[in-house]
């Protein structure tokens, strides 16, 4: 037999050896390697779940805000001059009337004068014409024409008047003079700048609210605030802004407190407390909060099948230990340990909290 005919030969059979073990050893090896896995498979992740029942929780909205100045107005000029005196220092405070800036007199009082004695020449006038139209040496159209230039010469004292008393630029209301803007020497035009009053009392907290928040803010309701300085203040909402802003589409807010001795300081940033009516909210530690898939802020729970299923949530309000939170059902079993290693859906063992 030829040498090919024999390794042929041998070739087939250890190929007919190889199937005919396969078959009798092997054919079985998916249903095993199955049976490996599947108890794998079923392996639940444990978990550690505590009961939290929901409370009545005032509805509080915090917000960030500063502090403003209640109104804030340029001083400006309303006659032409020099500045001859402007003794108010910057920061002090000042009552409505005070002078800010005085300007220098020039001839202002010399046309006063002038117009004083025009205005007595033309009284005289007037009273002869009177007494004449009397004993019929004037006639009526005369008289009148001697009492419109009496009251000519009244308007030019009074403009004269006016004119002199512009040289004093003072403040409109009770406040502090915030910034000088004139010095002594200084040349003022109608309409230039002296200075600035802010008035500080009361006091205004502004702040930014969102377009599902501001439903719940309504004119007159009461709020406190907390000052970066650590003051803290009662006072009402007085304005809502009824335009969103179209950059950010969050509504202004104003809060209106008292600052009678003028201490408190305008541009101060303030946590803004406003407290609604009831609500029903879950009191829970803020580690257990985490984002969905989505970027969502909620929380994993266990329902009744031990199923894991996730919940949005609104925080109502941090307490340091923990925060309330509103959009849960009544009653949870909130995982408190594991809720990063689970999924929506997911079967899970768990176990109470100790």
């Amino acid at each position: 037999m030829k040498k090919s005919h024999i390794a042929a030969g041998i070739i087939a059979a250890i190929a007919i050896l190889y199937f005919a073990l396969h078959a009798v050893f092997g054919g079985n090896a998916p249903e095993q390697q199955n049976a490996q896995i599947s108890p794998e498979k079923e392996q639940v992740f444990r978990v550690v779940v505590q009961t939290i029942l929901a409370a009545e929780r005032p509805g509080v909205l915090t917000l960030r805000g500063r502090s403003e100045a209640a109104r804030q107005v340029s001083v400006r000029a309303e006659t032409a001059g020099a500045v001859a005196r402007a003794s108010i220092i910057e920061g002090s405070k000042v009552r409505r009337g005070d002078i800010l800036c005085r300007l220098s007199v020039q001839a202002r009082k010399a046309k006063l004068d002038q117009a004083t004695a025009n205005r007595q020449a033309r009284k005289l006038e007037w009273e002869a014409a009177k007494v004449l139209e009397q004993k019929g040496h004037r006639s009526a159209n005369q008289t009148a024409s001697a009492k419109a230039a009496y009251d000519a010469a009244l308007a030019a004292v009074r403009q004269a008047e006016v004119e002199l008393s512009n040289i004093n630029i003072r403040a409109p209301f009770d406040g502090v003079f915030e910034r000088r803007d004139a010095e002594v020497g200084d040349y003022l035009t109608p309409g230039q700048s002296c200075g600035v009053v802010a008035e500080l009392d009361p006091l205004i907290i502004s702040a930014n609210v969102s377009e599902q928040d501001v439903p719940k803010i309504h004119v007159g309701m009461a709020g406190k605030a907390t000052l970066a300085s650590s003051e803290k203040l009662d006072g009402v909402i007085r304005y809502i802004d009824p335009i969103a802003d179209p950059q950010t589409r969050t509504f202004r807010i104003e809060l209106q407190t008292g600052n009678a001795d003028g201490d408190l300081r305008a541009g101060v940033t303030a946590d803004l407390r406003l407290e609604g009516p009831p609500v029903a909210a879950h009191h829970i530690p803020s580690d257990t909060m985490v984002l969905n898939d989505s970027g969502k802020l909620g929380v994993r729970v266990v329902d009744h099948d031990s199923k894991v299923r996730f919940y949005p949530v609104n925080l109502v309000e941090d307490e340091g230990d923990g925060v309330w939170v509103t959009g849960l059902p009544e009653q949870i079993k909130l995982i408190v340990e594991g809720q990063d290693f689970v999924r929506t859906g997911s079967t899970v063992k768990w176990v109470l909290a100790p």
